[in-house]
């Protein structure tokens, strides 16, 4: 914008000097547009805001033209192309929004004074002299450069504009696969966790089966619980490392592994007709080992106390978002068809659902009858 100023100053003063040579052409239009760059530098230099400066050289710029169209008695065979010249300018510093008002504002002062104004001023009009064309064609050749500045500034701003934009989408390029280079890693990282973090969990199972070998079946039974919440965690760990997607967690192959392993260990004599309904699309890992430990002590429950006179055991698990209350909440509900003895739920077994809801933000209702036993919770996707 600075360089504009100047330029236009500077050709705006060889305008003013080629027509106060000249006693057929009048330079007050150009002595006007020379005190408008002034004024534009002054604005420009205590505000350093370069638009503001082009609203105001534009608007300027389109007074003093309209003003030579409506009071100059000439011919006006320049004065367009100074109009020109302010559109582009508008176009170039202002953009659209600015560049289509004055191309419309501009014309309609154009049309106007070729229907009224045009004639009378031909009319009025002496016979050119050769003074007369050698200023006509100086003046033309400045506008000319003129429009050829503001043309090359457009190029070199396109072409600047273009480098910049292909630098910085080679730097987002770069980044973009520095990034997703981490994120192999450490995916790869974190399906190592989870191997390494099922091992030991596996080790750990290990040492209480082998303690478990020297108690009587009495106290035994403890340790296959405890064997049995840690295998919950195994197994969700070995999940997450064979998943092709960390972030993607498979509830209901999780499920389905749970069960398998809770069967090996209880002598059931007819294998439960398991009925998964999992509708929670995107399930937190945050909340993923709470919930799995929350299921596993439901399945125990249903496996070690309701289904000793069953013939056609079911257990159903349902997962869906919660409609009512859409804020990353989601409801659990368990049933089976078991028959409840009064009292068969281990009171540690109420502790941990009570202490995974709690965990998961939740609150719970259970309903035993002779038919079965049915849980309903609310509970937080906790991200």
């Amino acid at each position: 914008m600075l360089h504009l100023l100047y330029f236009f100053m500077g050709l705006m003063s060889l305008v003013t000097l080629v027509n106060l040579s000249n006693e057929h052409f009048s330079a007050t239009p150009n002595f006007f547009a020379v005190g408008m760059c002034i004024v534009g530098l002054v604005v420009l230099y205590i505000t350093k805001n370069y638009r503001l400066v082009g609203a105001i050289c534009s608007i300027l710029t389109f007074g003093i033209v309209s003003g030579a169209f409506l009071f100059l008695k000439a011919t006006h065979y320049l004065t367009p192309i100074w109009m020109i010249v302010n559109i582009m300018f508008t176009f170039f510093i202002l953009g659209k929004k600015w560049g289509i008002p004055m191309l419309i504002a501009h014309f309609l002062v154009l049309f106007y004074y070729l229907i009224y104004l045009h004639e009378e001023n031909i009319v009025s009009v002496e016979s050119f002299s050769g003074n007369d064309v050698t200023t006509f064609i100086m003046e033309y050749s400045i506008a000319g450069f003129a429009i050829a500045y503001i043309l090359n500034l457009y190029v070199l701003t396109t072409s600047y504009s273009r480098s910049e934009m292909i630098e910085v989408n080679q730097k987002l390029s770069n980044q973009n696969k520095l990034i997703s280079k981490q994120n192999s890693e450490m995916e790869v990282m974190l399906r190592e966790i989870h191997h390494r973090v099922k091992n030991n969990l596996q080790i750990i199972t290990s040492l209480l089966r082998l303690q478990s070998n020297n108690m009587d079946e009495e106290h035994s039974g403890s340790y296959q619980e405890a064997i049995d919440r840690i295998t919950a965690m195994a197994i969700i760990h070995e999940k997450m490392y064979q998943s092709g997607s960390l972030s993607k967690f498979d509830l209901e192959k999780y499920l389905n592994s749970l069960v398998s392993s809770l069967l090996l260990n209880y002598s059931i004599s007819k294998r439960p007709e398991l009925i998964i309904d999992v509708e929670v699309e995107d399930m937190k890992s945050k909340s993923i080992v709470p919930l799995a430990l929350l299921i596993n002590e439901l399945l125990l429950n249903s496996l070690k106390h309701a289904f000793q006179n069953q013939d056609h055991p079911r257990i159903s698990i349902s997962l869906s978002e919660n409609e009512e209350n859409k804020s990353n909440r989601f409801l659990l509900v368990y049933s089976d068809n078991g028959s409840w003895i009064e009292g068969s739920i281990a009171s540690f077994g109420t502790e941990i659902i009570q202490a995974m809801s709690e965990q998961l933000e939740g609150v719970f209702s259970l309903e035993t009858t002779s038919s079965g036993t049915k849980y309903v919770f609310d509970l937080a996707n906790l991200s």
